[in-house]
Formats: C-alpha cells, structure tokens, sequence
C-alpha cells in the first residue's frame, strides 16, 4: 500500500501549494523592497564617494590656493623688509616668519589632519597680523578701501 494516499493526504497537498503561493505573493513585497534596497544603497555609496571626491578637490583647491597666496605675500614682504634696519622693520620681519614658519608647518598632504581648521585659522589670523598690525598698511587706507579691506580680513 505504499503507492496509495490516504483521505486527507490529497487536502493537505493541496493545502501546502496553495499556502507557498500565498507566501510567495505576501513575501514578493518583502523580497523586491530589500533588493530595491540594497541595489540603491550600493548605487548611491558610489555616487557618494564620486561626489565626495569632487567636494574634496573643489575645497582642497581653495585651501591650496589660500596658502599659496599667503606664502607668497609672506615670501615678498620678507624680501622687502630684509634691508631694513629700524626697530619697527624687525619686528614686522618677526611677524612675517612667524606667518611663514605657520606656513610651512601646514600639512599639505594630510587631509586627515584633524587640526587642519585650526591651523587654518591660525594662519589667517597670522596673515592679518601682517596685514594690519605689522606693516602698517592700516594708516595708509582711506574711507570706503578700509572698510572694504576690514570686510575682507573679516574685522567688520
């Protein structure tokens, strides 16, 4: 009697397909959110990296660009203030490598310096030091090019 089928085994076979298509319509959700899922989050991990690198570069660049502009001007004001000999000219010369020993201490290469914003900052307020303090280009200003030039250092 191996071959045959009790009274109730054809009902529960029955049974048994018709609950997987049931579970199959009811887990479809499950299943096509969690692939829906995991396809953008793998799609948007490589956009945002893309992205991230773009920003990175883009910011790098001004960073790069900022201290190039302020070694430059500390490199010149140094030429310039090397052949003076007065007591105000050596302490303007003082200010000046300071600014440049601020500047060639920045890292560079390591965007994961943690300090870097505060280097940064440093290095501004050197660069205004220079500006205004140390070289006296204050006094020479007149009116609307002090203001704007307060505005820029970020006096104003």
């Amino acid at each position: 009697m191996k071959g045959m089928r009790g009274p109730g085994e054809s009902r529960d076979t029955a049974m048994a397909v018709e609950q997987d298509i049931f579970d199959a319509v009811v887990m479809a959700d499950e299943r096509f959110h969690g692939e829906g899922y995991q396809e953008g989050y793998e799609e948007g991990s490589s956009l945002g990296i893309v992205e991230g690198k773009q920003y990175g570069m883009v910011h790098g660049a001004k960073i790069g660009s900022e201290i190039g502009c302020y070694r430059g001007f500390a490199l010149a004001w140094k030429c310039l203030l090397h052949s003076g000999t007065g007591e105000k000219d050596s302490r303007k010369m003082k200010v000046v490598e300071a600014l440049i020993a601020l500047l060639q201490d920045f890292p560079y290469d390591d965007p994961t310096y943690e300090k870097l914003h505060e280097d940064l900052d440093r290095i501004r307020g050197k660069f205004r030091q220079v500006c205004v303090f140390s070289l006296c280009l204050w006094g020479m200003l007149e009116g609307a090019l002090k203001a704007r030039l307060a505005r820029t250092l970020g006096f104003m």
